[in-house]
């Protein structure tokens, strides 16, 4: 069976300095995860993670590592790649389709899986009243898992502010958590 990286190689060459191998096995489960953070359906959000990694290898020769890290330039391009997948579904909102993940933990019972169910859909209505900034911030500190410093050089925000801001969030959603049960 042939691999994405394979494939992405033999469509478009091997001349690359980016080891094209480690960025694909380290960054396509986070990239895969932002575009989930931002209420994608799980399969659109495979499609739009290859999507992305398709445009990244086809224009790989337009990347400077003296500009940006492999990650932010990924990030950069999901970002587009996301934009241009909702602005051709003008009337749906990123966290309007979110729907039920497969269930990670098999060993949950009928009760526990839906008081995470419900739980998981109440942090989706609320994630949904956030700004567009503010869901930005969730999906890479929390869908990616970047720090709070790449994230900060991602968006053009202080490192500080970037903090306070996802600080401010957290403890936003927690209250009205705790308020709607």
């Amino acid at each position: 069976m042939i691999t994405q990286v394979e494939w992405l190689k033999r469509l478009f060459g091997q001349d690359s300095a980016v080891n094209w191998d480690e960025v694909f096995t380290i960054e396509f489960p986070r990239i895969l995860n932002y575009f989930r953070f931002h209420g994608v359906e799980d399969a659109i959000a495979e499609d739009l993670t290859a999507s992305t990694f398709e445009k990244a290898w086809s224009s790989r020769q337009l990347y400077r590592c003296e500009k940006s890290t492999v990650s932010t330039w990924l990030y950069t391009i999901a970002k587009h790649t996301m934009i241009d997948h909702f602005r051709a579904r003008t009337n749906e909102l990123p966290l309007d389709n979110l729907e039920d993940y497969p269930q990670r933990h098999k060993h949950l019972s009928p009760e526990e899986a839906a008081k995470r169910s419900e739980e998981k859909e109440r942090l989706r209505r609320l994630l949904s009243r956030l700004s567009e900034r503010e869901r930005e911030l969730v999906a890479l500190k929390y869908g990616v898992g970047m720090t709070n410093r790449a994230i900060a050089k991602q968006i053009g925000l202080s490192e500080t502010n970037v903090g306070t801001i996802l600080n401010r969030i957290v403890k936003t959603l927690r209250r009205q958590m705790e308020e709607e049960k």
